[in-house]
C-alpha cells in the first residue's frame, strides 16, 4: 500500500516556490539539493540535505537541520544538529530567502483516486493532489532543463508525479534549443567540408608547392648565383642564392644583402643578410661571450624575437667543422613580418652572421628548405685556419710557451699531450694578433699549421685502422679508434670523429 500524508502540510511565502504547497510525508520531508531529497530547491545557499521534518504521534512537526545548516523558526536562528518543534502557522526560512509555513490538513485526500466528499469541493481535491503529491521536484541551479525534466518525469513508488507549466515551457526551449543547435553543427560541418574541398581545387590550380623547395631540387638545374668573400687571413666563404629576373643584391665589402625566392614557380619570397664585423678587442673575447652579446643586441635595438635556444651546428665537418650557433627568429619589418634562422660564427676576431628568411606565413612551408640548404658554404682552409679564442689564457710568458709547445711537437703526436699544445698556440695566437707583434706570429703560425698537420695524419692512420678492424670484423678494434677519437677530437668542438663513424675517409686526408 502506498503511504498516506499526514495531517500537515507546506505552504511556500518567499523564494523561488513561492506560492507552491506540499504535504508532510509521514516517513518525514526532506528538503536539500540532493538527488533523493523530497523537495529539491536550487541555490548554492541550500545544503545537499538541509533539514528533514517530522510529524509527531501527538501534535506538531519536528524540524531537523542536519549538521554545517542553519535554519530560522519565527526569526529564531536554529543551528545545526538541532531540533525544534513545529506548531501549525510556524514559519520557517532556509537559505537566504526560501520560506515556508507549517499549516494543519484537516481533510487529507486518498491517493487512490479523486476526492470523494472534500469539504473544499471537486476543485480543491484536484489541487490537493495536484499539490499535495504531484509536486516534489525544484530544478537544480547547475543542471540543464532537459536533465531535470527527465529526472522529474520518473516514477514515484510513494506517488503520481505531473509536471508544473514552468517545466513543460523549459522542456520546449530545450528542445528546441537542440535543434538549432543541430542545425548550427550540421551547417558548419557542410560548410567546412566546401572550405576543404575549394582550397584543395585552388591548390591545385594554383600548383602552389607545400612544402616549398630550393628551385634547383625540381627543375635538377642548380643555376644559383654568388657572392664570394675573403676575410683575413686566410679565409674564404661563399653565400649562395637561388636566381631569377626579379633579383636584387647589395653588397658592401664582405657585407651583403639578397632578395630573391624560392619555390618551384619562385613565389616565396627570399631575403638573405650576410654581415662581417670585426668584434672590439675581439682576440680576448670568446665566441660564447661575442654571441651573448650580439644576441641582445639584435632583441634590444632591431627588435628581434628568438624563438628557441641557439644549437651548435657544423659546416665541413669532414675537416673538422667550422662551428656556429643556429636559431630561429621573427621579426617586424615595416608592414611584413619576417622568420627564419640566424647562423652565428667566429673567425678570429671577427663575427660572420647569416639571416635567412622567408614571410612569417610562409614559414611553415619553408621551414625544411631553410634547414636543408644553408646558403653557406666555408672553404677547406678556412676551415683547417679557425680556432677558437680562449676562455682563459695559459699562464707564462710568450718564450716559456713558445718552447714548451715545440717541446711537445718534437715528441711522437700519439703521445703528445694536444690539451696543453692546443691551449699554448691559442693562447700564443691571441697575444701576438692582439699586440701586433710580427716576430710572435711568424713564430706561432709555422707551429700551429705544423700541429694540425701532424693531427691529420694521426686522424689518417686511425681512418685506414678503422677500415681494417672492419673488414675483419672486429667491434672491439673499430670501438678503441672511436673513443680515442672522440677523446683527441672532443665534440661538439671538433667533428671529424664523424668521418670515422660514417666510414668516409680517403688515403690522402
Amino acid at each position: 500500500m502506498k503511504e498516506k500524508p499526514s495531517n500537515y502540510r507546506i505552504r511556500f511565502i518567499a523564494g523561488e516556490l513561492a506560492g507552491r504547497t506540499f504535504a508532510v510525508r509521514n516517513s518525514g520531508t526532506t528538503i536539500g539539493r540532493r538527488r533523493d531529497a523530497d523537495l529539491r530547491p536550487g541555490g548554492s545557499d541550500i545544503g545537499s540535505e538541509h533539514v528533514t521534518l517530522l510529524p509527531q504521534s501527538d501534535i506538531g512537526v519536528l524540524l531537523h537541520v542536519h549538521e554545517n545548516e542553519i535554519a530560522w523558526v519565527n526569526g529564531e536562528e536554529v543551528a545545526g544538529g538541532e531540533d525544534r518543534r513545529l506548531l501549525p502557522g510556524a514559519d520557517v526560512r532556509i537559505g537566504r530567502e526560501l520560506t515556508f509555513v507549517l499549516e494543519a490538513d484537516d481533510s487529507p485526500v486518498p491517493l487512490a483516486g479523486m476526492p470523494s466528499g472534500s469539504s473544499d469541493g471537486p476543485d480543491a481535491g484536484v489541487e490537493e493532489v495536484t499539490e499535495a503529491l504531484a509536486e516534489e521536484e525544484t530544478v537544480s541551479s547547475d543542471s540543464e532543463p532537459a536533465a531535470e525534466a527527465e529526472r522529474s518525469s520518473a516514477p514515484d513508488p510513494d506517488c503520481t508525479r505531473y509536471a508544473s507549466a514552468a517545466e513543460l515551457e523549459d522542456l520546449r526551449k530545450f528542445n528546441r534549443s537542440q535543434k538549432r543547435r543541430r542545425r548550427v553543427v550540421l551547417g558548419t560541418g557542410i560548410l567546412l567540408f566546401f572550405l576543404i574541398i575549394g582550397g584543395a581545387y585552388a591548390i591545385s590550380v594554383l600548383e602552389l608547392e607545400n612544402p616549398v623547395t630550393w628551385p634547383g631540387e625540381v627543375s635538377g638545374v642548380f643555376n644559383d648565383g654568388e657572392y664570394r668573400m675573403e676575410i683575413a687571413p686566410g679565409g674564404k666563404c661563399m653565400v649562395y642564392y637561388p636566381r631569377m629576373s626579379a633579383t636584387v643584391t647589395k653588397t658592401d665589402g664582405n657585407n651583403c644583402e639578397i632578395m630573391t625566392a624560392l619555390g618551384r614557380h619562385l613565389d616565396v619570397p627570399f631575403h638573405l643578410v650576410f654581415t662581417t664585423e670585426t668584434v672590439p678587442n675581439g682576440f680576448r673575447v670568446p665566441r660564447k661571450k661575442s654571441f651573448d652579446a650580439w644576441r641582445k643586441r639584435m632583441s634590444e635595438q632591431k627588435g628581434f624575437a628568438f624563438l628557441e635556444e641557439p644549437k651548435q651546428e657544423f659546416y665541413r665537418p669532414e675537416e673538422g667543422g667550422f662551428p656556429y650557433y643556429r636559431l630561429p627568429y621573427t621579426r617586424q619589418d615595416r608592414n611584413l613580418r619576417w622568420q627564419g634562422y640566424a647562423s652565428y660564427m667566429r673567425y678570429f676576431d671577427k663575427e660572420l652572421v647569416l639571416l635567412r628568411e622567408v614571410p612569417a606565413n610562409h614559414f611553415w612551408r619553408s621551414d625544411r628548405v631553410l634547414r636543408s640548404f644553408g646558403a653557406f658554404v666555408v672553404s677547406p682552409s678556412m676551415a683547417d685556419r679557425y680556432w677558437e679564442i680562449p676562455e682563459e689564457r695559459m699562464p707564462g710568458d710568450s718564450t716559456q710557451l713558445l718552447q714548451r709547445a715545440a717541446l711537445e711537437l718534437r715528441k711522437n703526436i700519439a703521445v703528445a699531450v694536444w690539451d696543453e699544445v692546443d691551449w699554448s698556440l691559442r693562447t700564443l695566437l691571441c697575444r701576438a694578433y692582439e699586440t701586433g707583434d710580427p716576430v710572435l706570429t711568424a713564430a706561432v703560425s709555422p707551429l700551429w699549421k705544423d700541429f694540425r698537420e701532424r693531427q691529420q695524419i694521426w686522424y689518417s692512420q686511425c681512418c685506414l685502422a678503422y677500415q681494417t678492424y672492419r673488414m675483419a670484423d672486429n667491434a672491439k678494434g673499430m670501438n678503441r679508434i672511436i673513443n680515442e677519437c672522440l677523446r683527441r677530437f672532443p665534440s661538439p668542438d671538433d667533428h671529424r670523429h664523424v668521418k670515422i663513424m660514417k666510414n668516409i675517409w680517403t688515403i690522402e686526408e
